[in-house]
């Protein structure tokens, strides 16, 4: 493969911690829209320590999902697909539609460019504590929304509705979770949606197939996650969330329930999980503006070592589709710890697809119609 530089991407609560996280792209989001800012992340607006003043590590920091869910089993055992080299090329192919004459055609672009964590743009806060606030839906389907409910949300965190109004509300004290799509705060403080996953943060952390979520995988928006405290500790013991540029259209695999993928049918489905591969050398990162390697202080050489041995061992869950190859850090997690480029000398054809499941999931279902399946979300 011949491989582009890009250009430089532009740019949890505890009670009353605010983790604001990236749970989705710099350069395309949940609708596939792009985002040509250009220039380093910049430093976020909040900086956390993990642990409140009692000494308890704060919600978005703790362990999310059973020991046995998807996000916290290894894979660096696991055998590899037999399609793994075919599905990864495809997953590289974004797919475009023009008109010509009264036909449609389509322009498939492959994509060159090296993985990008996102700190910044597409983002969902991610908040616990705070007020008590009405939250309440919009429209008549709800998902797991229905009369309003009073969560404890804190006045100066909004949701942004010009990235879907993602908005992820975690409720310690009951130790769960609630995904809001197309949130935005009213002039009366309350937060409306237009649609709400609700996760047990001790359960699975996935649904069964053809239940929507906020995320076009069904997957939760605050999984997979860089989170600062496990930077720090220089330690990630859980699957890392990922996006591709061409992910199978029509199908997914568990743990993801749906898909919004608009690839080859054959790509690389949403749900499938990935893993850097043994042989694989990290190569520095290297400044799209002079061609040159980046220097990495220790203490980036140190965090990207972390992700990339997550990488190996536990490997990466494909939750989106994407511009370019994107991992996600929270918001929180500072210029001082990621700048975004940390593993730009890494590509799509470094990494491996762990073994699918037997039984690949057709979207939407042959019995129903989209819009019967979409819970709301059209």
């Amino acid at each position: 493969m011949t491989r582009r530089l890009p250009r430089a991407p532009g740019g949890r609560r505890a009670v009353p911690v605010v983790l604001v996280a990236a749970t989705a792209l710099l350069l395309a989001g949940c609708g596939g829209g792009d985002d040509e800012a250009s220039g380093r992340t910049p430093v976020a607006d909040v900086t956390i320590d993990p642990r409140g003043a009692d000494g308890t590590i704060a919600p978005g920091e703790r362990p999310y999902f059973a020991e046995d869910s998807p996000w916290n089993t290894r894979v660096d055992g696991a055998p590899v697909d037999p399609r793994s080299k075919e599905m990864m090329e495809l997953a590289t192919l974004r797919l475009g539609v023009r008109e010509s004459g009264d036909r449609v055609v389509v322009q498939p672009r492959r994509i060159e460019d090296p993985v990008y964590i996102n700190t910044e743009s597409w983002t969902t806060p991610v908040v616990a504590g705070g007020q008590p606030t009405d939250v309440v839906c919009r429209q008549a389907r709800c998902g797991d929304g229905d009369d309003t409910v009073v969560l404890d949300i804190p006045a100066d965190i909004d949701p942004d509705p010009r990235y879907d109004g993602w908005f992820t509300i975690l409720d310690s004290t009951e130790s769960v979770a609630y995904d809001l799509w197309r949130a935005r705060r009213e002039d009366d403080g309350s937060i409306s949606y237009h649609f709400m996953r609700k996760w047990d943060l001790d359960g699975p952390g996935y649904s069964p197939p053809h239940v929507v979520g906020a995320r076009g995988s069904g997957l939760p928006l605050f999984a997979g996650l860089i989170r600062p405290g496990e930077l720090q500790a220089g330690e990630i013991d859980h699957a890392l969330a990922i996006s591709v540029p061409g992910p199978a259209e029509g199908s997914f695999v568990q743990p993801a329930s749906s898909t919004d993928g608009n690839g080859s049918a054959d790509s690389l489905p949403e749900g499938a999980r990935i893993r850097l591969r043994a042989d694989v050398v990290p190569q520095p990162p290297i400044d799209p503006e002079t061609g040159r390697p980046v220097r990495l202080t220790a203490q980036q050489q140190r965090l990207a070592d972390a992700i990339v041995v997550a990488l190996r061992t536990y490997g990466a869950i494909v939750v989106d589709r994407a511009r370019v190859p994107t991992l996600y850090a929270q918001r929180d997690v500072t210029a001082d710890l990621i700048r975004g480029n940390e593993l730009q000398g890494l590509f799509l054809d470094d990494f491996e697809v762990v073994e699918l499941p037997a039984q690949r999931h057709q979207y939407p279902p042959e019995h129903e119609s989209a819009g019967s399946t979409s819970t709301g979300r059209d």
